[in-house]
């Protein structure tokens, strides 16, 4: 009969290697009673085998290797339940449990049974301790290792307590800090922009003259010449709050020195009459601000009070939904995103090509509103749908604006209602990609009834980009009196009841000489419609070009050359008192954030 079922005994070899109690097959006993039993009493054979058995068990049996190679022995078993004859019922099931799925130092026989009420031989005792020993040494460490151990912390003993000293250290700042902070769940970021900017039309017989919209028959004069070059700078200052960390608080405040650039200074696209007041709201003494494009540079009369520039509050009812409710927020914040096209911080630098203003009109892009937004992105996959609502002037608890009336409160004008459809998608592995968004806004700003239609659209083929957006408006017969659309009109002539059209297209890249550098530029039209012309009212129409180069100095700092040129300003080539002359503009803007 041959002797090498590997770790197949009797429960009672279980329990020795486990440290458990010691039994027969079918009675416990303690170890002390094991050790203390006659040598008749292990059970380590039916018989003991005779001496030249003996031997040939020893010469053949040498290791647990060849025991589990033994043509008997099923192998290693990793799970008790291998064993069909050993059942939860067993005295010695946890302990065999143990050694089967802890230190997997057990085998069985090949017909996938244990035969716990066999008696082992004194060989396959010692081939199951052996094995669990081996199991054992592999995961404690020998006298030898403590000793090389020790020889090393001694070794090292100063580096080691200077580690320890900073860890105690930074402990010690930790908690200074968990004591004196500003909150536990809001974070400060802030953007800083610094603009130097130099502009005005290229020919003039008096170049130190540049009256907006000056005083002359009318109030039409726009006499040629050039502005002064201005210093502008615009802070934005972000308290950024969550409570259950897929929320956000939005709270920021902005300031500045008001400066102006050139074309703001021109009184691009501004109605006759139109100024801004106190506090960046609009004065509208003689007409409303237009739905026309007003295309200054965006950081253009920031400050130099502190306002509260955005309040909002952004939350996920679901995985799928977001929405975003505030006092203070932005359409550009929800619809007409474009990678290349949207960032007043990082790309271009007016307003014209950082949204459709007959999507995102000017009035409610640069006042803002009190609204809410809802936003669907089924599975986080390509298509998204968006809609928001927005009103510029909420806390108006009177009509008070000339002329719209009734104007003002959360339901009157100013006001935008928007609808967004997004198509996005990547392709070639992952590094193209596309984004295509179909929208739709109906407004009244100041005066101006909408209804457009719009497209953004952009194609990433590596660094290369190709961007754009266009749109159409449908601006009926004014439901105020004599208001128009249309710079320098009169008494609402030309009267609204037309239809006008825009559109933008660019090309960028990026990482051109420097990682992070964006280059990129574009030309449009913002307003070209169907509007009659009226002498040198309405008898051109204006085309904005504009390019850029981002060049990163840091992860938290870039500058951006700009430049801007305006052809036919205001929808005009000029006559009369009013010049025709191009717009140039020149900006190198400072951005740090932090």
């Amino acid at each position: 009969m041959k002797k090498t079922y590997l770790l197949a005994g009797s429960l009672s070899l279980l329990v020795v290697v486990a440290g458990a109690n010691i039994a027969t097959a079918n009675e416990p006993a303690n170890f002390e009673n094991l050790i203390a039993a006659e040598p008749q009493n292990l059970q380590v054979s039916e018989a003991l085998p005779a001496p030249n058995t003996i031997a040939d068990a020893s010469s053949t049996i040498t290791s647990v290797n060849q025991l589990l190679a033994n043509e008997e022995s099923m192998g290693q078993v990793t799970s008790v339940s291998q064993l069909s004859d050993v059942r939860p019922t067993d005295w010695a099931y946890q302990a065999l449990a143990s050694l089967v799925e802890k230190y997997g130092c057990i085998a069985g026989y090949p017909d996938g049974t244990f035969r716990g009420n066999r008696a082992a031989t004194r060989y396959e005792m010692a081939a199951a301790l052996n094995a669990c020993l081996d199991v054992i040494s592999d995961r404690f460490a020998t006298k030898e290792d403590l000793a090389t151990l020790q020889r090393l912390m001694d070794e090292f003993a100063a580096e080691l307590a200077t580690l320890r000293g900073r860890v105690d250290n930074l402990e010690a700042r930790t908690a200074a800090l968990e004591a004196t902070q500003f909150s536990t769940t809001t974070k400060l970021t802030g953007t800083a922009v610094m603009s130097v900017q130099y502009g005005g039309r290229p020919s003039s017989p008096n170049p130190s003259v540049a009256p907006p919209l000056g005083v002359g028959p009318l109030g039409l004069t726009d006499a040629p010449g050039r502005t002064n070059p201005t210093v502008i700078a615009g802070v934005l200052l972000n308290l950024n709050t969550s409570f259950t960390g897929t929320d956000l608080l939005q709270t920021t405040l902005s300031t500045g020195n008001g400066g102006r650039d050139a074309i703001s200074t021109y009184g691009l696209g501004l109605q006759t009459g139109s100024t801004l007041g106190p506090g960046n709201t609009f004065n509208n003494a003689l007409g409303p601000l237009p739905y026309f494009s007003p295309s200054q540079y965006y950081w253009s009369n920031f400050g130099p009070n502190v306002e509260l520039y955005r309040l909002a509050y952004t939350f996920k009812p679901t995985q799928d939904i977001t929405i975003t409710a505030g006092t203070r927020f932005y359409p550009s914040d929800i619809i007409d995103t474009n990678s290349w096209a949207n960032s007043p911080t990082s790309d271009f630098g007016t307003y014209f090509f950082l949204n459709n203003p007959f999507i995102v009109p000017y009035a409610m892009n640069y006042l803002g509103g009190a609204g809410v937004a809802i936003q669907w992105n089924p599975n986080e996959g390509p298509f998204t749908v968006r809609a928001l609502y927005l009103a510029a002037e909420p806390g108006r608890a009177n009509s008070g604006i000339a002329p719209p009336s009734p104007g003002g409160g959360f339901a009157g004008d100013p006001y935008q209602a928007s609808l967004e459809l997004e198509y996005a998608n990547t392709f070639g592995n992952g590094r193209n990609s596309y984004a295509v968004k179909l929208q739709g806004t109906y407004s009244k700003t100041y005066g101006i009834e909408a209804q457009a239609g719009g497209i953004n659209f952009e194609l990433n083929l590596g660094r290369l980009g190709i961007f754009g957006r266009a749109g159409v408006a449908g601006i009926p017969n004014g439901y105020f009196p004599n208001v128009s659309p249309l710079p320098f009109s009169i008494f609402g002539f030309p009267a609204a009841g037309m239809m006008a059209y825009n559109f933008m297209a660019g090309i960028g890249y990026k990482d051109l000489l420097v990682p992070g550098s964006v280059l990129a530029a574009a030309a449009g039209a913002p307003f070209i419609n169907s509007a009659p012309s009226f002498g040198f009212i309405n008898n051109a129409e204006q085309v904005n070009i504009e390019a850029f180069y981002k060049f990163p100095i840091s992860d938290n700092i870039s500058i951006t050359p700009i430049f801007t040129a305006i052809i036919n300003p205001n929808n005009t080539n000029g006559g009369g008192v009013i010049s025709g002359q191009p717009i140039l503009q020149g900006v190198i803007r400072t951005t740090f954030t932090f």
